[in-house]
């Protein structure tokens, strides 16, 4: 998904590009713009799912990006962050879809309440892992179906959106709820995945490190060297010499 920041003052398009994970919430696009007239191109070409915009800007203001919007039936969800003096100019452009508006100064926590509702409300859907296996009840039962898929599919490449795909829900929301319910990100959960199996082929393997590489679905030795060493504190090849060593004596 693709996300459209937009505001005059670059602190404050700094500030809500840095406020939250973007990639974990869903978003591997953050596009920004220091002005209504730039904003207007990115929209034009890449049709974000959302845009978070100050109201008052030259020339193009936030209401006429949402005017566009709305007027070119785009399925682009719309922020609006306006001053308190703004406020009821704000909420006269209700009719333009605007999805919600937010006061600055712009509190983390607030920005996050807004943020977590716009995506479960506007980018879940009904949750089905397919036609023989049923309806997954809630979300901890999606988050276990997903747990116990990427456990046995390990050493397939695991995504995202490719996740998404077999429980039926759109990338944003099982992100969010994955999280919200295990504690750990996603892919941060896939990535301890590889690194378990990792280690259980070069404990009980002579396969090659380059083969347990290629095995996992990386591409590169040094990335999953670094992977490794996140989790485990040593290289993979140190690792087999140590529990090899342990064995032998």
């Amino acid at each position: 998904m693709t996300l459209l920041i937009v505001d005059d003052e670059p602190y404050m398009v700094d500030y809500i590009a840095g406020l939250l994970d973007w990639q974990q919430i869903g978003f591997d696009k953050v596009l920004t713009a220091g002005g209504g007239s730039l904003a207007l191109d990115l929209i034009k070409q890449h049709s974000p799912e959302l845009l978070i915009t100050d109201i008052k800007m030259p020339r193009i203001s936030g209401l006429d990006l949402a005017e566009y919007i709305d007027e070119n039936k785009l399925n682009t969800k719309v922020v609006i962050l306006t001053g308190y003096s703004d406020f009821e100019y704000a909420q006269k452009s209700v009719h333009l879809g605007v999805t919600d508006y937010l006061v600055k100064p712009i509190l983390k926590d607030d920005f996050q309440e807004t943020i977590n509702r716009i995506m479960e409300k506007y980018f879940s859907k009904e949750c089905k892992t397919g036609e023989n296996s049923g309806v997954l009840k809630d979300k901890k039962d999606v988050v276990s179906f997903v747990q116990k898929y990427v456990i046995d599919n390990c050493e397939e490449e695991l995504s995202l959106e490719m996740l998404s795909g077999i429980v039926h829900l759109h990338p944003a929301y099982l992100s969010k709820i994955f999280k919200e319910v295990s504690g750990v990100g996603l892919l941060s959960y896939i990535t301890d995945a590889k690194m378990q199996r990792a280690a259980k082929l070069l404990e009980e393997t002579d396969m090659k490190v380059a083969d347990i590489v290629t095995r996992l679905g990386y591409h590169k030795y040094q990335y999953f060297s670094k992977l490794f060493r996140d989790k485990y504190g040593i290289s993979p090849k140190v690792y087999r010499l140590e529990k090899r060593f342990v064995l032998e004596k």
